[in-house]
């Protein structure tokens, strides 16, 4: 089976190692087909990603001049090739728990109509660069939300989607997420964590007015495709308010 993992990447050099390592630990699971596409970085991103093509075939880069996170994604997302079965994403300050490929691919291979397997996502601040994991210090806590990280989709699901709407500056992955939805695949929701979110005071989700313009404008766009969709609810058990106090404690 062959997975491809779209990794959006700017200025990413403190984590990017890190992130494709923690992938390239599960070559076991299946074929690896890494795509990092890097969005005009200025620092050395994309030399420290080909340090590690040097010695993992699995990787490669596209090299694309700034022009924001779904363009980014999409210029991944036209290199998926023709073989791939899978599709995942993850940032590049993100990690890929160990052996979350192999749990998630058994759950396929038992089930082949199901589509889309969805897992929940840890917090963390601190690495521990030895096992790429949040650190034994680290301030963490799971919950159930809106990231791409946590989704391994078939290819024909991702197909049927299409691209990430480049009109959208953030919230383009909860867009995207509503719109697999809205295709009403077969899932499986795991309670295993499917991704490693680092916390970053410099992402862009800490661009907070910015945001909360975008995820209006994303929820605005599903209330008017969801018009057409009869009887379509967005399931229940995906999106939940778990720990939702920890959450908003975590964001401050």
């Amino acid at each position: 089976m062959k997975i491809t993992i779209i990794i959006p990447a700017f200025d990413a050099a403190t984590t990017i190692a890190s992130c494709i390592k923690s992938l390239l630990r599960q070559r076991d699971a299946a074929n690896l087909d890494i795509i990092v596409v890097d969005d005009g970085s200025r620092d050395r991103t994309c030399a420290i990603v080909r340090e590690l093509m040097a010695s993992a075939s699995e990787v490669r880069l596209i090299e694309n001049e700034h022009g924001g996170i779904s363009k980014t994604r999409n210029a991944g997302l036209r290199a998926v090739s023709d073989d791939t079965d899978l599709v995942s994403f993850l940032d590049a300050d993100d990690l890929s728990p160990e052996g979350r490929l192999k749990r998630d691919i058994a759950i396929f291979e038992a089930d082949p109509t199901i589509e889309l397997v969805y897992a929940k996502v840890r917090f963390f601040d601190i690495e521990d660069q030895h096992t790429l994991s949040p650190s034994g210090g680290a301030n963490a806590v799971d919950g159930r939300v809106v990231q791409l990280g946590a989704g391994l989709f078939r290819r024909d699901l991702i197909d049927r989607v299409g691209m990430f709407d480049e009109t959208l500056i953030q919230s383009e992955d909860l867009d995207y997420l509503m719109r697999i939805f809205e295709e009403r695949p077969n899932y499986f929701v795991t309670d295993s964590v499917g991704v490693y979110y680092r916390k970053n005071n410099g992402g862009i989700t800490e661009q907070r007015k910015q945001a909360q313009h975008e995820l209006m404008r994303a929820l605005f766009r599903a209330r008017k495709r969801r018009s057409k969709l009869a009887g379509f609810e967005m399931p229940k058990d995906i999106f939940n308010s778990d720990h939702v106090a920890d959450l908003a404690r975590w964001a401050k």
